[in-house]
C-alpha cells in the first residue's frame, strides 16, 4: 500500500510550486518595490531641482516665498500621484561661502529620526544655498514586517539635496 502512494505523482507541480513560489514572488515585488522608490527618488530631485531655481533666480524673493510656498512648488513639479505635501520636510539654509557647508546641520537627530525643526533661508543675491528635501515613501512590501523601513512605520526616507550659488540679481 505504501509503494502505491510513493508512484503516485499527481499534485508535485503544486507541491514544487507551494515550496519555491513565496520566496520568488517576495523576490520579485521586493524587486518592483526597490525600482519604484528608486524612480520616485529621482522624480523628487527633478521636483526639487526646479523649485530651487526659483531661489536661484530671484522669482522667490520677488514673490515673498515661506515654506509652505516651496512646500507647494515642489508637490506641483512631482506628479500629483507621487506626492503629499504631509510626507514632505523640507529645509532651505544660507551660507557665505562654500566652508560654511562644514556646519550643515544634520536632517536626523541621534536617534535616526527625522527633525521637524527645520530652516528656510533663502538668503539674497550671490548667497550659497542648501536646499534639502526629504520624502516619507510609504513601503508596500513591508506589510509582511519583515522590514519595518527608515522610520518604524513602513517608510523609505527619500533624500533631495540641491546646493548653488544665488545669481546677482539687482534687488
Amino acid at each position: 500500500m505504501l509503494r502505491r502512494y510513493t508512484r503516485d505523482r499527481n499534485g508535485v507541480t503544486a507541491i514544487e510550486f507551494a515550496a519555491v513560489g513565496l520566496p520568488f514572488l517576495m523576490l520579485v515585488f521586493g524587486l518592483f518595490e526597490f525600482g519604484l522608490a528608486f524612480f520616485v527618488n529621482r522624480v523628487l530631485d527633478n521636483a526639487t531641482l526646479e523649485s530651487a531655481r526659483l531661489i536661484r533666480t530671484g522669482q522667490a524673493h520677488q514673490g515673498s516665498f515661506d515654506a509652505a510656498a516651496f512646500k507647494t512648488e515642489v508637490c506641483t513639479n512631482m506628479t500629483g500621484v507621487l506626492c503629499q505635501m504631509s510626507r514632505l520636510t523640507i529645509d532651505v539654509q544660507t551660507y557665505s561661502d562654500f566652508a560654511g557647508l562644514d556646519d550643515l546641520t544634520p536632517l536626523l537627530d541621534e536617534d535616526g529620526e527625522l527633525e521637524e525643526d527645520t530652516d528656510f533661508e533663502i538668503g539674497s543675491a550671490s548667497d550659497i544655498v542648501v536646499a534639502r528635501v526629504v520624502y516619507r515613501w510609504p513601503m508596500f512590501t513591508s506589510m509582511l514586517r519583515t522590514d519595518a523601513g527608515d522610520t518604524g512605520n513602513m517608510e523609505r526616507l527619500l533624500f533631495s539635496t540641491v546646493i548653488f550659488r544665488n545669481e546677482p540679481f539687482p534687488w
